[in-house]
């Protein structure tokens, strides 16, 4: 059933839900998540080698060649998860001939939704800006994601082999690579945690988990109220936002009756 079918069939029910993420999402998102924790796990105790907490976890690994050897591994895993997405996106775009892909790329709309949000938020606004399918928020989270990871590889790559890169570049490539490299993970482990975790998992309406990216389904009542515009244009339903008499500021307003 296509999505905008399965959209319209769907009664006003809390317990209804619509697909936000198909199957290779869920995949990719697993397997970014895993080999991240296993990296972090992993590329810390490296980094911070003479703390007595990292000496302490380096042997319950099993020793430095084992800890520096699962690193390796996430990072390879990690690798295969990008090339995945790379042509899960370029498949689903060129051959199954589908836009929504293409929505994650910024454009000015999401320049008018940030000061509307902005807005709200100081009280200048009484409604929440209405959102497509991607806010400007998840396009800004995937997009930090996206920039690090080549310089997270390319900077991996050189110190792994720093015999073979000195043939062609100079020695300061690895020390330059290991400075990239390490500040680039402790920028990732505190985005992740501070804005990507935050605002998926513990904003109000999530807590305490998000289970979309999991599950790849999303309730409808808060389909509609956070993506407003995908919303009406799958199902074909109005959404208004201007406030109506019951519904707290801030809040998108809806129609009233079933979809």
């Amino acid at each position: 059933m296509s999505a905008m079918a399965q959209a319209a069939s769907l009664a006003g029910s809390n317990e209804e839900k619509i697909s936000r993420f198909d199957v290779h999402q869920i995949i990719q998102h697993a397997g970014l998540m895993v080999s991240f924790v296993i990296l972090v796990f992993t590329g810390l105790p490296l980094k911070f080698h003479d703390w007595a907490i990292s000496q302490w976890w380096v042997g319950v690994w099993g020793g430095i060649e084992v800890t520096r050897t699962a690193h390796i591994a996430a990072a390879w895993i990690m690798l295969a998860v990008c090339l995945y997405h790379v042509f899960y996106l370029l498949y689903t775009i060129l051959v199954k001939k589908k836009p929504f892909p293409v929505k994650i790329i910024p454009g000015p709309s999401d320049f008018r939704e940030y000061y509307q949000e902005m807005a709200y938020y100081l009280g200048f606004r009484k409604t929440r800006p209405l959102v497509d399918r991607f806010s400007w928020k998840e396009k800004f989270d995937y997009w930090a994601i996206f920039w690090g990871m080549p310089v997270m590889f390319i900077s991996g790559f050189i110190m792994m082999y720093p015999v073979f890169v000195t043939k062609f570049l100079p020695g300061w490539f690895v020390s330059a690579a290991l400075v990239a490299h390490s500040d680039e993970a402790m920028l990732a482990l505190v985005w992740i945690v501070l804005v990507h975790i935050f605002f998926n998992h513990f904003t109000p309406g999530h807590l305490p988990l998000n289970t979309s990216i999991f599950t790849g389904k999303v309730n409808v009542k808060k389909y509609r109220e956070e993506h407003a515009l995908e919303y009406e244009r799958m199902t074909g339903k109005p959404v208004v936002e201007k406030p109506v008499e019951g519904v707290p500021p801030g809040q998108v307003n809806l129609p009233d009756g079933k979809m």
